[in-house]
């Protein structure tokens, strides 16, 4: 059922000595995106807030030998001790050379039309895939090296209507808006901030589930994006806003904005 995993290490792109964070490495994309990281040879910290999920994780890269080296932490972004926790990570790995930040949550409420959702349901997905994602750029983006990159993960629900799930894509909207305004705050002073917009992405454990179509990106076609955004290499380096939709079209830049 699962197709086997390529990792393609681009040329001049190696990453060795390389320290990258991917917040929500154990996820499907996640975990795509350290696979690759750790085949070009980065130092990958992958975090996540379920101690089980990151043990299977490192686990699994264990018998690839990949050239790389994996360290896994717990974190949460939503705990009072993020910002700590953060500079905990900085002060044991040096200023990181790349942030990715792949969280998302679709709560616990099910589908629902927008205006279904009760308080709590409401304020549940703006903390899990906005408030998170804010705390995530206030911690790591000071603890980012000036020419390091710090990248968020977004899905095709910042774009158009979700109907069923309008807190998850208020916050995708949302979340696009912040990182293309901490790049314009940063106007190239400092780490580069980039927002990565995906279609559907084939993922580990939507094969398990028996859920999969080839025309769907490989979570590590992303990864392998991800490599050239932190070697600082390739069209797309400086580009704010970028859409990787189409499996065979690859990456291209976003719209331009002035």
């Amino acid at each position: 059922m699962n197709a086997p995993e390529e990792t393609r290490v681009p040329d001049g792109a190696a990453l060795d000595g390389a320290t990258v964070v991917v917040v929500g490495g154990s996820g499907g994309v996640g975990e795509g995106v350290v696979r690759s990281l750790l085949a070009a040879g980065a130092v990958v910290v992958a975090t996540g807030r379920d101690e089980g999920r990151l043990a299977g994780l490192a686990a699994r890269r264990a018998t690839e030998g990949l050239p790389g080296t994996l360290h896994t932490r717990v974190l949460d972004a939503m705990a009072p001790s993020l910002d700590a926790d953060v500079g905990e990570l900085a002060r044991e790995f040096g200023a990181f050379d790349g942030v990715v930040v792949a969280v998302a949550s679709w709560g616990d409420q099910g589908r629902k039309p927008a205006l279904a959702l009760d308080d709590r349901e409401w304020q549940d997905l703006l903390d899990g895939n906005l408030t998170s994602v804010f705390r995530l750029f206030r911690a790591f983006l000071p603890r980012t090296a000036p020419t390091g990159v710090v990248l968020q993960l977004n899905g095709m629900s910042a774009d158009i209507p979700f109907p069923g799930s309008a807190g998850v894509a208020l916050s995708a909207a949302a979340t696009k808006s912040l990182t293309l305004t901490l790049a314009a705050e940063l106007g190239g002073r400092g780490p580069r901030v980039v927002q990565l917009v995906l279609g559907v992405v084939r993922t580990r454990a939507r094969q398990q589930a028996g859920i999969d179509d080839v025309r769907w990106i490989d979570a590590t076609q992303i990864g392998d994006h991800v490599v050239d955004l932190v070697a600082g290499v390739g069209p797309l380096a400086d580009t704010p806003l970028q859409y990787f939709t189409d499996r065979s079209e690859g990456p291209r830049p976003g719209p331009a904005f002035r």
